[in-house]
């Protein structure tokens, strides 16, 4: 699996997997949330309670600082901005604030891979994450999941969107 290990790149993949269902048409040729609607997501709403209780205070973020922290332009973000981005996509906060050589990080990002390719697959509300923490997988068994999972795309003639060198079937994932 490719390395993805700069936080800006943590939530560009972050951006490029967890796409809108709100069936509007999108600006974005890549469906991709706009930057201002995820720092509406922190800023209002439920999200926004959980954070203030979580951390005592107002937690608010503008689109355009996330925008610079995708550029990699800001790079010394406050915990409390992960800590939202995070909720916000339903990843663990140790996901944007870990090691590079972090083992979480790969778990993160194989969830991350196997929900990209269900997606391609055209698999609807595929709650994974919760059902590979109920079945207690240890990080080997996942990966050979993805294996398996790759040799079945091969057999079938499907393109893989996460193997190198292979394109992917319309608008990526």
């Amino acid at each position: 699996m490719e390395r993805r290990r700069s936080l800006a790149d943590r939530l560009n993949l972050l951006f490029a997997t967890f796409k809108p269902n709100d069936g509007a048409n999108r600006a974005r040729s890549d469906g991709e949330y706009f930057n201002s609607e995820i720092a509406e997501r922190i800023n209002k709403g439920a999200l926004a309670d959980r954070l203030k209780q979580e951390m005592d205070a107002p937690v608010t973020i503008s689109g355009a600082y996330i925008g610079e922290l995708r550029s990699g332009k800001a790079t010394d973000p406050r915990l409390s901005h992960l800590k939202a981005l995070a909720l916000a996509f339903g990843v663990p906060t140790t996901y944007l604030v870990s090691a590079d050589d972090d083992p979480a990080l790969d778990d993160v990002e194989s969830d991350l891979s196997r929900l990209r390719t269900m997606r391609e697959l055209n698999v609807q509300k595929v709650v994974l994450r919760d059902v590979i923490g109920r079945t207690g997988l240890s990080s080997a068994s996942q990966h050979a999941l993805n294996s398996v999972l790759a040799q079945l795309l091969e057999l079938e003639g499907i393109e893989n969107p996460d193997s190198p060198g292979q394109g992917s079937r319309g608008t990526p994932a």
